[in-house]
């Protein structure tokens, strides 16, 4: 094995071995949200009229995902299996995940997650958020 060879095979390793373990396994564009510990942040909406439900999903998909920081998306409507126990009082639930309280910190300053508060923020009725640490 020449020189080169052991070289790209140490920085291969090297790679193989770090990065799984540096951050959240989700880069932007993802629907899929971490499997690693994380911040994850929720918003649970209560959008004043019915009608704009789908247009605030599809502007919070299109648009959420993208941004640098987010590692981990989901959006969607509540569930109903008949368990009393459980929330349903909301029209779209948020999950947005992140690797670290940095990297959160960022997302609420990026000029798309501003404007997306801007503009449907006015259209809620109601919201909840909820943020929690799994990072130890």
């Amino acid at each position: 094995m020449t020189g080169v060879q052991r070289a790209a095979r140490s920085i291969t390793l090297a790679v193989t071995c770090v990065l799984p373990s540096c951050a959240c396994p989700f880069s932007g564009a993802t629907a899929k949200p971490c499997t690693n510990p994380c911040v994850t942040h929720v918003v649970l909406v209560d959008v004043a009229d019915d009608a704009e439900i789908p247009a605030m999903r599809a502007d919070s998909d299109a648009q959420l995902p993208l941004i640098k920081d987010v590692c981990g998306y989901q959006c969607g409507s509540p569930l109903d299996i008949g368990r009393t126990n459980v929330t349903g009082d909301y029209d779209l639930g948020i999950l947005v995940q992140f690797a670290s309280v940095e990297a959160y910190q960022s997302y609420l300053e990026d000029p798309a997650h501003k404007a997306l508060v801007a503009k449907w923020r006015p259209k809620w009725k109601s919201s909840r958020i909820v943020d929690f640490n799994s990072i130890r």
